[in-house]
């Protein structure tokens, strides 16, 4: 059953329940039913099956409606990061092949008026577009048929379309809300923007449970306190959000004076979460489950893992074990490890593998390999990441391909020497990233957000490292760079070193 179709089911098993709630309006499922049909069979009178729709919208209940209507009529959307600069909006509408542009107030203004879309649906024109409507003949799509394309950037600077299709979708959705348990009565917030892959999970394991979705505005979303006024007020008892995002959070709110009482289950994924700064979360959080989700862009979540207070015991927090579905493969040279506590590249196959990058069948060849296994040929994505298995089947993370490098002739993960600083008391987050150099191959240079200065910061490493794997600087800084999904911007801080 596609996503669509379970989301008018659940309209019409609940449809007085709130659907979306923004603090200041809600929208139960009977009107959403209402408007995504109205918007769908309108989309559908324009455009062909298959084609594509650049959505340039903030977030909102409308922008999440025109998403499950693009779905139900046949047709794919491309979300476009409305904070991106107007060049790299335009080359991903150019890039995706969209045959029609739907912007918003906020949006509407960085587009010129020569745009090459065959539909163009002005602000002005949402209201009527997302009409209600109850009753229309819409197209089926099948598994196999693109839902979405989600843009990543790419190492040479050009972003990269991934496409998901409905199969991809309802593969982690199915696993996902049952994994979460997510219920009606549940309320959901959305705080990752909607070109990011997380919301997938915010939107879809809701919209077909009965859940209600509470998304969080962008401007609220970069203000910690506000964020926790908003997780506090509407009662959120469920939040995915990268671990960037849950430190500021912690450490730049007044989280600590009575933590949220609703919230019953919070999911990370998108960075690695060291253990010293998410036993501060989740001390601040006692009655709430904390899980570490783990799983590329390209594969959506491949492992899961529910944090115990033993795990923030250990040097890094495990990744847990595959999610139903998922094949992981750890691969070295070419060869599959079979035995515990071997190293090797994690693989990745399974319903969620998506079928690559629109039109880069180069890149798409690159990110591949075949390994055979169990008297067959599993096609995988090639995750760049590192782990072990140990004798229980448990993954552990040792850190990425290109976050493995040489120094002095010795070999140095950098997550290590971040874990290392993120274990001084005064240090709320930390990054190290590795600059080349003639003589020492590469140089290592951390920054931090502390209440202590860098020295000091380098001392500690000292004390607790062996000397090649010191930072040669330690800066303070106020804060760090992110990119537009809330992560750390290492290549940013990197290249500002390189300049």
């Amino acid at each position: 059953m596609r996503l669509t179709d379970r989301f008018f089911a659940a309209a019409r098993q609940w449809p007085d329940q709130a659907a979306f709630d923004t603090g200041d309006r809600v929208i139960s499922y009977r009107e959403a039913a209402a408007r995504v049909t109205g918007a769908a069979s309108r989309l559908a009178d324009r455009l062909e099956p298959g084609d594509r729709v650049a959505l340039n919208l903030g977030k909102s209940p409308d922008a999440i409606m025109l998403m499950l209507a693009t779905l139900a009529a046949g047709l794919s959307y491309v979300p476009i990061d409305p904070a991106a600069p107007p060049a790299r909006r335009a080359f991903v509408l150019a890039d995706s092949g969209a045959r029609a542009l739907i912007v918003d107030d906020r949006t509407e203004a960085g587009w010129p008026d020569d745009v090459d879309v065959d539909v163009r649906v002005p602000a002005a024109g949402l209201a009527g577009l997302l009409a209600p409507a109850y009753s229309a003949g819409l197209p089926a799509a099948d598994r196999d048929d693109t839902a979405y394309v989600l843009y990543t950037s790419g190492s040479t600077g050009r972003p990269k379309g991934v496409v998901i299709t409905h199969g991809n979708a309802e593969a982690f959705v199915d696993w996902a809300a049952g994994y979460a348990g997510v219920r009606p009565g549940d309320r959901v917030a959305v705080h990752a923007p909607l070109h990011f892959d997380l919301p997938v999970f915010d939107l879809y394991a809701s919209l077909t449970t009965g859940a209600t979705v509470c998304p969080v505005s962008e401007h609220v979303a970069l203000f910690p306190q506000a964020l926790l006024r908003m997780l506090r007020g509407r009662r959120i008892t469920v939040l995915y959000a990268v671990p960037s995002a849950l430190i500021a959070l912690l450490h730049r709110s007044t989280l600590t004076e009575g933590g949220l009482p609703d919230l019953r289950l919070l999911l990370y994924a998108g960075e690695e979460f060291h253990p010293a700064p998410l036993a501060r979360l989740m001390a601040a959080l006692p009655d709430t489950e904390v899980h570490n989700l783990y799983g590329p862009i390209e594969t959506n979540v491949v492992t899961a893992l529910r944090v115990r207070p033993g795990h923030l015991r250990l040097s890094r927090i495990p990744l847990g074990h595959a999610v139903a579905g998922a094949r992981i493969f750890l691969v070295n040279d070419g060869v599959p490890v079979t035995e515990p506590d071997q190293a090797g590249e994690m693989l990745v196959s399974g319903p969620s593998r998506t079928p690559g990058y629109l039109d880069r069948p180069e890149l798409t060849a690159a990110s591949r390999a075949v390994v055979h296994a169990d008297g067959q040929d599993w096609t995988c994505h090639r995750t760049g990441d590192y782990a072990t298995r140990d004798a229980e089947g448990v993954l552990h993370f040792l850190g990425r391909r290109d976050g493995l490098v040489k120094t002095r002739g010795f070999r140095v993960e950098l997550g290590e020497v971040e874990a290392t600083l993120l274990r001084h008391e005064a240090v709320q987050e930390a990054a190290v990233v590795a600059i080349a150099d003639d003589e020492h191959t590469n140089v290592l240079h951390a920054f931090a957000i502390a209440e202590a200065d860098g020295e000091e910061l380098r001392q500690w490493c000292l004390q607790a490292l062996p000397p090649y794997m010191v930072p040669a600087t330690v800066t303070v800084a106020a804060d760090l760079p992110r990119t537009s999904t809330g992560k750390l911007a290492r290549r940013e801080l990197a290249e500002g070193l390189s300049a």
